[in-house]
Order: structure tokens, then C-alpha cells, then sequence
């Protein structure tokens, strides 16, 4: 692994000697990186597929080859599934393609981009707008927070040009939200909804932009970017890049690190500490 070293404690992240392995390539464009009870998900966005892979039991295997143009997906515990941004539906749906919500006050969304949920059940999503949309559209790019329980969709952000990949801090009281067109990431008070700029990314350090990003269980975030991933501490100090050899799209925790969409591949990594979820 080759590791860029901003400041001394990245090294209480990752192991400077960590392996960065290649798990599998060949692909288009992988997104939507999921990890539970041993089970990966990803999507080749690109060519409309879903992958579940279970390294025992060797190369990834493909379980659904009309995905919507699935991007972002991720884990729901409370209700055991997983849940997945569909370009072509623009719409939130389950594994399986029922609608969870597709609508705000009567207008389709965008389309989605990346999705988390918290441990109450809300649903978070991002939804730039970033293609040409035919019939009646939103106009404007959006993060959004669904109550799934009282089938409420509300606005929280529309300021952002490209809001991208989100995540919880481990008390899910901020939220963060990465703006690829500008390079940062920002964070979010869900109690005041103040939005305020956390973190600028050097976009000379390599190709990529910011996208996909979690949280350990100390706050710490590791952010997709220009040349890699990004180390990035409670207080917004980058601490470390860690360089990958494609495009780094997106990134979950595992057990014991991180596993990462880049470009035609998929790769993992061991971190120190544990996810926040």
C-alpha cells in the first residue's frame, strides 16, 4: 500500500505496511460498495448490474443483471435489507425493486446517488442533478431525509451543486455530505441543519473526486478523492491519502477495513479501528 503521510497520526488509522489487494477486475464502473455478515455488494453501474460476492467462495457472482442502474446501496438493520439508488427508476428501492419513494410533493426525484440510513430508520439520500431530465423535474440538487414510518420526504440541503456520498458521525447528530464539483466535504448539524465546510481536498494529488466516504467509530472519515482516500480526522485535519491505482468511487468497512469500488476493480485494505456502524 502506498500511503501519503500528512501528519504523523494517520498511523493510528492504517498500518503504513497494509496490503492493498486486488480482489477482482474487469469491470466498467463499480458503485455501491455493501458489506454484511460476510456477504460484499456492488454495482457495475455502468452496465446495469449488481454483484454479491463471498470471497470463500472465489470470483464475485452476478444476481441481477437489470439493476435500474443501481449506484448507491446500502444496509438497512432495522428492517434487513439492502437499499439502492436507481438512475432509470429515479427512485429508492429494495434489492428486490419495490418503490420505497420516488417523489417529493408530487415531482419525481432526480434520480439519487448515494444512500445511508441511520439506526432509527431514517433514509438519507443525495440527488445532484446531473443529466438532462425530460417532463416535470425538481430543478435543483438535493439531499434528502425520508421518515419512512410517516412516509415523509423533507429537503434538507439544496445548496450544494454536486452533493454526493453521506455519512453519520458515530452519534448520528452530523451529517456529512461530499460535493464533488467543489472538492470538499461539508458537514451538517441535523438538529440546526447549519451547513458549514469541513474539509478541502487538493485536487492536484491525482485523478478522482470526492465521493463515497464512511466513518470509524472515533469519527475518523475516509473519503474517496483525488488519488485515493482520503484521512480526515474529527476536526477536519487530512492526516493521510491513501493511493490507489484507479479511480476511487466508493468505500464500506468490513470487519476489519475498508473495501473499495475503483473503477474496473474491487479492492479491501486493513484499518485499525472499527467501523461506526
Amino acid at each position: 500500500m502506498e500511503l501519503e503521510v500528512f501528519s504523523d497520526k494517520v498511523n493510528d488509522l492504517v498500518d503504513p505496511g497494509s496490503v492493498l489487494e486486488k480482489l477482482d477486475s474487469g469491470y466498467t464502473f463499480t458503485e455501491g460498495p455493501v458489506y454484511h455478515e460476510g456477504v460484499y455488494y456492488f454495482t457495475d453501474f455502468m452496465v446495469n448490474k449488481i454483484f454479491r460476492y463471498i470471497p470463500a467462495q472465489g470470483k464475485p457472482v452476478l444476481i441481477n443483471s437489470d439493476s435500474h442502474f443501481a449506484i448507491g446501496m446500502t444496509y438497512d438493520r432495522r428492517k434487513n435489507r439492502i437499499l439502492r439508488c436507481t438512475r432509470d427508476l429515479r427512485a429508492i428501492t429494495d434489492l428486490e425493486g419495490n418503490i420505497i419513494v420516488n417523489q417529493y410533493q408530487g415531482v419525481p426525484i432526480n434520480g439519487s446517488n448515494d444512500i445511508i440510513v441511520d439506526t432509527k430508520g431514517l433514509i438519507f439520500f443525495s440527488d445532484p442533478l446531473s443529466r438532462k431530465i425530460e417532463g416535470i423535474q425538481l430543478g435543483h440538487s438535493s439531499v434528502f431525509m425520508y421518515d419512512e414510518d410517516r412516509d415523509e420526504l423533507s429537503i434538507i440541503e439544496q445548496t450544494l451543486s454536486y452533493p454526493n456520498g453521506l455519512a453519520l458521525s458515530p452519534d448520528e447528530t452530523i451529517l456529512y455530505i461530499a460535493d464533488t464539483s467543489s472538492y470538499s466535504l461539508f458537514r451538517m448539524d441535523l438538529q440546526t441543519k447549519k451547513l458549514e465546510l469541513f474539509a478541502k481536498l487538493n485536487e492536484s494529488m491525482g485523478s478522482g473526486k470526492p465521493d463515497g466516504l464512511r466513518l470509524d467509530k472515533l469519527g475518523n472519515i475516509y473519503l474517496t478523492g483525488p488519488g485515493g482516500i482520503w484521512l480526515i480526522d474529527p476536526e477536519g485535519t487530512i492526516l493521510g491519502l491513501i493511493r490507489i491505482p484507479e479511480i476511487a468511487a466508493n468505500l464500506c468497512f468490513d470487519d476489519k477495513g475498508l473495501f473499495i469500488t475503483a473503477s474496473t476493480s474491487i479492492y479491501r485494505v486493513d484499518t485499525k479501528i472499527p467501523s461506526a456502524v
